[in-house]
């Protein structure tokens, strides 16, 4: 029953301890963040003045995504069935 005791006491003032801290921690949650996203953005109107035509259409875009799948071999290619056919045992 005394380590019991001991045990909640102890728990209880860990507790206290934390909810004191935690108020104080929570108020600046996300400020690095905040901080680090904003020194990283330069220009934020950047994109509302690019007004330059695209330089390249869909079509040209498509054709060169396929030449250069095909010259590395990464072209999608026909499914082969499996090596190893495994069969339901009892048929």
């Amino acid at each position: 029953m005394n380590s019991t005791l001991r045990i909640l006491v102890l728990s209880c003032v860990g507790l206290v301890g934390c909810v004191a801290t935690a108020p104080q921690w929570e108020a600046g949650f996300g400020d690095s963040t905040r901080q680090v996203h904003a020194a990283q953005v330069l220009d934020r109107n950047a994109t509302t003045r690019n007004t330059a035509p695209p330089v390249i259409d869909s079509k040209a875009t498509a054709g060169a995504q396929t030449n250069y799948s095909t010259s590395y071999g990464y072209a999608v290619k026909e499914a082969k069935p499996p090596a190893i056919t495994l069969v339901p045992q009892g048929h």
